[in-house]
């Protein structure tokens, strides 16, 4: 397991967006073996905010269902993060995430929210989680999402600018080890309007890594 220490250091920035929405980068994963390592889009917002890396097929159209990577490195001081996949907490799928406990597990809860409440669970996007960890300043979890690049209504935007969302809380969930846990409304959001380049992988690569664990 690569170290936290590892993961936030090993990447070179070699874009930026615009001051105060976020850095953009492209992050590849530390060679294993002899399996080609996949690379990411990646956002980082602070040192107090989540830190968030999404990889696709690089033959990925908007026009047809394909699975997507998200991995997600958070701080311990936040009880929840989620992540929309359309550019709003309405009208698209939801991944939120919560740490389990101290074990070093990472719950991970589909939902689906038609209006500012707390958003229902959502059986039309699955996880695969790859990896997931926790150490004394952050956790992480990678997952693999099918149901997350089309949904009724809205289809990532594989050639120009993807529009997505995140939010988080500082206050833990009452159910962590439950999927279904309701959460407490999140105390910061924002947006993330970037092109997937840095993210897009050949075919084989992506779907060697995303098989690459049960």
């Amino acid at each position: 397991m690569i170290s936290f220490l590892s993961l936030l250091l090993l990447f070179v920035p070699v874009a930026f967006s615009q001051p105060g929405y976020g850095q953009t980068s492209k992050y590849c994963a530390p060679s294993s073996g002899t399996q080609t390592p996949l690379c990411y889009f990646q956002y980082y917002i602070s040192p107090t905010a989540p830190l968030f890396r999404i990889a696709i097929p690089s033959d990925a159209t908007s026009s047809t269902a394909f699975d997507t990577v998200l991995q997600i490195i958070s701080p311990t001081a936040l009880g929840w993060v989620g992540f929309a996949w359309g550019g709003g907490m309405t009208g698209n799928p939801l991944t939120v995430v919560w740490p389990n406990g101290g074990s070093g597990q990472v719950t991970v809860s589909s939902r689906w929210a038609n209006g500012r409440t707390l958003p229902t669970t959502y059986s039309s996007a699955t996880y695969k989680t790859l990896s997931s960890s926790r150490n004394t300043t952050h956790w992480s979890v990678e997952v693999v999402c099918t149901g997350c690049s089309r949904w009724s209504g809205g289809s990532i935007n594989t050639q120009g600018y993807g529009q997505f969302a995140w939010a988080l809380s500082r206050t833990a969930v009452p159910q962590p080890s439950n999927p279904s846990s309701s959460f407490s409304i999140h105390s910061n959001v924002g947006m993330i309007s970037e092109p997937l380049d840095y993210g897009k992988n050949p075919r084989d690569v992506f779907t060697a890594w995303i098989n690459k664990r049960p």
